[in-house]
């Protein structure tokens, strides 16, 4: 749809243009007076500027409230311009009675209004050898640029906006920044000169039938060896808020298997 716009507006430009110049020569068609002549002219540069600025005010508004959309804009612009001059063109030869072939034969006489001498406005003639060359590769252009594949590639496409709130309601407050979680400390920290032993089978029964001493159930066993901890030096060096991590038995259960596990290493003998 909007590629559909976007041609249908290059293409009315060139049409108002043309059009506009078409009736202000209407006007003078079998006119001999000089000063109707002289302000048809004058009427037909005013004309001339009007359709300049009509052509370089939107360009200039849509780079300051529309700035990502300016490239496509004038590709747009540029590509209806190119592709449909040449059509606006012969038609509006024709309304003026004058035909088609004949334009392209014997071109066009004060085409276009230019500063000449002293500063006066003049008519520039333009003829066939210029002319149809120029036509020809106008459409040529013109169909380049209105591809829909160049104007995919090549247009400026928004990004689109954050979405806002409803006009009443607070914005929603912003997602928590999870904070990462400090690193455990390490047996060798906690416990200076001791290093980690190597589990094995051996360490793992020598931990259930530690607990087992403690009375501690078996289930509790399970989910102490599942957490990981498979030696009584990791059970010795894990404190309560870890126990509760990993086997997730109750804080309370924890601190105590914590404190029995102590008293039972520092004052049994082990």
């Amino acid at each position: 749809m909007r590629y559909a716009l976007g041609v249908f507006l290059g293409a009315l430009f060139p049409g108002i243009i043309f059009l506009g110049a078409a009736f202000i020569r209407l006007a003078g068609i079998n006119e001999t007076d000089p000063l109707i002549l002289r302000s048809l002219w004058n009427l037909f540069t005013i004309w001339f500027l009007v359709c300049v600025a009509m052509l370089v005010v939107p360009v200039i508004v849509v780079r300051f409230a529309r700035r990502n959309m300016l490239r496509e804009w004038v590709l747009f612009e540029a590509g209806g311009l190119a592709l449909f001059t040449p059509m606006w063109f012969l038609l509006a030869a024709e309304l003026t009675g004058t035909p088609m072939i004949q334009v392209l034969q014997l071109g066009v006489e004060a085409a276009l209004p230019i500063l000449g001498e002293e500063w006066r406005v003049v008519g520039m003639n333009i003829g066939p050898v210029v002319l149809v060359p120029v036509l020809i590769l106008s459409v040529l252009v013109g169909a380049f640029l209105l591809r829909p594949s160049f104007i995919a590639r090549s247009g400026t496409v928004g990004e689109p906006a954050e979405p806002k709130a409803p006009k009443g309601e607070a914005a929603p407050p912003p997602a928590p920044v999870e904070k990462p979680e400090a690193a455990e400390p390490s047996i060798e920290s906690e416990m200076p000169g001791v290093t980690r032993p190597v589990a094995d089978e051996r360490t793992v029964e020598e931990l259930r039938t530690f607990l087992g001493e403690m009375s501690v159930p078996a289930a509790t066993i399970e989910a102490i060896v599942k957490g990981g901890i498979e030696t009584v030096t990791d059970l010795v060096a894990t404190s309560a808020e870890q126990l509760v991590r990993l086997t997730g038995i109750d804080r309370r259960t924890a601190e105590d298997l914590h404190l029995g596990v102590q008293k039972k290493v520092w004052f049994g003998g082990i």
